[in-house]
Formats: C-alpha cells, sequence, structure tokens
C-alpha cells in the first residue's frame, strides 16, 4: 500500500503540472484512438467519466458518442460507498457530487449488458494493465460485479510506470491507450 500511495503522489504531481496545449492534444490523441477500436465502434453504451483536473478528457468521446446515437452513462457515488453509472445526454445533467467530481443529479442507472464500453481513468498504469486509481476501489468493485464487460484504460504516456503493485482484487483494462501507443492486455 505505502508503494502504491508513494506512485499515486508522484504521478498525480507531474501530471497536474502539464501543459494545457499538451494536455488538450494528447487527450484528444487518446480519444481517437479509443475511436478505432472495434469495441467502441460496436458499443450502443459508453460507460465514460468526466473527468476531474487533468485526468484525460472524454469530451470528445461524449460528443463523438452523441452524434452517433449512442447511450453515454457515467459513475455517481452513492450513500452506501458503491458506484453506479446513470445516463446523461447532455452535461447540464451533472452537478459537482463525490470529491467536487461531476456527477447525475438523477436518471437511468445501467445495467451493462451487451454491447457496452467502459473507459476507465486512473492515476498510474504498467504495460501488463496494473492500475493505481484514487485509493477508494470503486472501479474495482464495479467490474468485480460485471467482469466480462470490455474496458479500456486512457492514461497519458508519462502516468506509465515499469511496475504497479497489484492483489487479487485489482480489475486490469483489456486496452490501455496513451497519446503515444495500443496496448492489447492478455
Amino acid at each position: 500500500m505505502a508503494e502504491k500511495k508513494e506512485i499515486r503522489q508522484t504521478i498525480l504531481k507531474s501530471r497536474e503540472q502539464m501543459p494545457a496545449d499538451d494536455w488538450r492534444r494528447f487527450s484528444d490523441r487518446i480519444c481517437a484512438s479509443v475511436m478505432e477500436l472495434q469495441a467502441y465502434g460496436q458499443a450502443k453504451c459508453l460507460l465514460l467519466y468526466v473527468n476531474f483536473g487533468r485526468e484525460v478528457d472524454m469530451r470528445p468521446l461524449f460528443q463523438d458518442a452523441w452524434k452517433k446515437g449512442k447511450r453515454t452513462a457515467v459513475p455517481k457515488v452513492l450513500g452506501d460507498g458503491r458506484m453506479e453509472f446513470y445516463v446523461i445526454r447532455d452535461f447540464r445533467e451533472l452537478r459537482p457530487g463525490f470529491k467536487g467530481i461531476l456527477e447525475p443529479v438523477e436518471g437511468m442507472m445501467v445495467t451493462p449488458v451487451e454491447h457496452v464500453f467502459m473507459i476507465m481513468p486512473g492515476v498510474a498504469f504498467d504495460q501488463e494493465g496494473g492500475r493505481i486509481g484514487y485509493g477508494k476501489g470503486f472501479y474495482d468493485r464495479y467490474l468485480a460485479l460485471h467482469p466480462n464487460l470490455l474496458r479500456a484504460a486512457v492514461s497519458f504516456e508519462s502516468q506509465i510506470v515499469p511496475r504497479i503493485p497489484s492483489g487479487p482484487y485489482d480489475m486490469r483494462p483489456d486496452w490501455l491507450i496513451t497519446e503515444a501507443r495500443t496496448i492489447r492486455i492478455e
């Protein structure tokens, strides 16, 4: 846990110092690479996140999905500590929620079945799909309930580290996408 905490602090500090022009350009490249995935193209519903701080900006994916008639859903942290995804059709349906992160005020909860594709955030990753989130385990618990859900993690290349310590409850993505490459996790 101490090693994860140290990695988290180092990467968050570095990421928050990224120049705005790089953040925008790299986010656009990452989103374009996501759109090239077959899983994205076949998805009828996307489980996205609303970026907080200098996380990869998801606006291009929301805009593309809405243009193509795909449903989009974003996470909401519930009072019992669970995270669920709720459909949104517009950014105006969001208000600050858990830790000030924009969440849906209300709406229809999504139950992942066929043709659902998740994009997951994170703080740090390794090339084998090891992931460090923000330390609350929301995505790991959600994915434990939906283990067959196809998912990609998005990250800036600067967030890739040699090795992430992982345990039995840490859920890996199927793809890791940065501004420089797409890694298929086996």
